[in-house]
């Protein structure tokens, strides 16, 4: 039995999986269905297509601090049960509408962040509980596992999304969408009961909040870690914002062959996340996690670069950066994650997640609307050479903390973890 399999075998990560799956998959059609509605049913403006990824992260920006304190209050089986039933009603909203003929893109961005806020708070939950269920040394196994599952959904997610859109008004997808949330509430009824209100901490906002940011900031190695995530998440919020319009528009890609070349390239996703944990023994995880870091901004690159190949070369050159892009995200996140749940006490963990969740996450939605404006008055294309370009830029806190010649954190930085 592989370490995937027997950590299934576990009733409270079982049901934790299935959770995510039923999320990424809804979240993956919804994604899809978003653009195609946004670029070819609404017709809205490069503006507004461009704000569809900023304002998916948008909630990790506006509340992200806030959310561990909460998780910690509500507790994290509740909290994501209640993120579930919002993304519901953010997916369920747009299809109403649509059918009432009165969807806007206006209307369309407003769900888009009610489903951002929600992912916030199930995200943090998520990695708060995640140690409980598994235990602290196998955090990395487990993050494999999921984010490999992930990558599974992601083969058929936008593949499906596009095939919808050809059966369907890609408005009503969005209803696919809002079903398989109800396959994500089945996963998490199943966890374990959150411990009682008397036992959960109820510490004010502020006070619990900077005790998160003061152990992060405190701690140089996770620091480090945080700072590369949020310079590449900035960059990568001015290539979230140009690509869709990039791809379907100046490249002139069908809708089907775009979803068909973006499920594919999962395959590089699942080969980062399954290989991750392996490569981590064997190289280190901070090795593997800064060679991953170095690899990104070609993979930036490719994406303006197919502008100079033959059209019938382009939808390879898209597909080679989406599968590279998809493999570091995979070593990158699963390296990552070990060693911030090693790092980090049990107490602080949802503080910590909540306050590198907003930074990495705000720093998208910051890029994004930066790189939504400069599309917008330079063109698409001028902003994917400029997110490439600062994408370098995430290696500068990695090389200054030491990284490349580093396997692994110290015993001395393992045992403020509590390890």
């Amino acid at each position: 039995m592989n370490d995937g399999a027997r950590l299934r075998s576990l009733p409270g990560f079982r049901g934790l999986w299935l959770a995510n799956a039923g999320s990424d998959a809804a979240r993956l059609i919804a994604v899809f269905a978003i653009q195609v509605a946004m670029t070819l049913t609404l017709h809205a403006s490069t503006l507004e297509v461009g704000l569809v990824s900023p304002l998916s992260n948008a909630g990790a920006l506006a509340l992200g601090l806030v959310a561990g304190v909460y998780v910690d209050r509500w507790g994290a089986k509740r909290t994501m049960l209640a993120s579930a039933w919002l993304r519901v009603l953010a997916y369920g909203v747009p299809v109403a509408l649509y059918l009432a003929h009165a969807l806007a893109p206006w209307q369309l961005l407003v769900c888009v962040l009610l489903a951002s806020i929600a992912d916030t708070f199930f995200s943090t939950g998520h990695q708060a509980v995640l140690p409980s269920l598994v235990g602290r040394t196998r955090v990395p196994d487990a993050a494999s596992s999921l984010m490999a599952t992930d990558q599974v959904i992601t083969l058929a997610g936008p593949a499906a999304g596009g095939l919808l859109t050809r059966w369907m008004p890609a408005p009503l997808v969005l209803g696919v969408s809002a079903l398989l949330q109800f396959v994500a509430i089945g996963g998490l009824r199943r966890l374990p009961d959150d411990p009682p209100a008397a036992q959960r901490p109820r510490e004010r906002v502020w006070p619990a909040m900077r005790a998160g940011w003061a152990y992060l900031s405190g701690t140089p190695l996770l620091a480090a870690i945080m700072a590369a995530a949020t310079l590449n998440n900035f960059a990568a919020g001015f290539y979230q914002s140009a690509e869709t319009v990039f791809i379907l528009r100046e490249l002139g890609m069908d809708p089907v062959v775009f979803g068909l070349v973006w499920s594919l390239s999962a395959v590089g996703g699942i080969a980062g996340a399954m290989l991750a944990p392996r490569a981590g023994r064997r190289f280190g995880a901070l090795r593997v996690m800064f060679v991953a870091c170095c690899i990104m901004p070609l993979n930036f690159a490719l994406i303006p670069a197919a502008a100079w190949v033959p059209k019938d070369a382009q939808p390879l050159m898209v597909f080679v950066s989406f599968l590279f892009f998809g493999a570091c995200i995979g070593f990158m996140a699963v390296s990552s994650s070990g060693v911030a749940a090693a790092l980090t006490p049990n107490e602080l963990l949802a503080r910590v997640s909540s306050v590198r969740r907003t930074l990495t996450q705000g720093a998208t939605v910051v890029g994004g609307l930066l790189g939504a404006g400069l599309g917008a008055l330079a063109g698409v294309g001028w902003t994917l050479w400029l997110a490439a370009a600062l994408a370098v830029a995430q290696l500068v806190p990695l090389l200054r903390a030491g990284v490349p010649a580093r396997a692994a954190p110290t015993e001395a930085e393992l045992a403020l973890g509590g390890e």
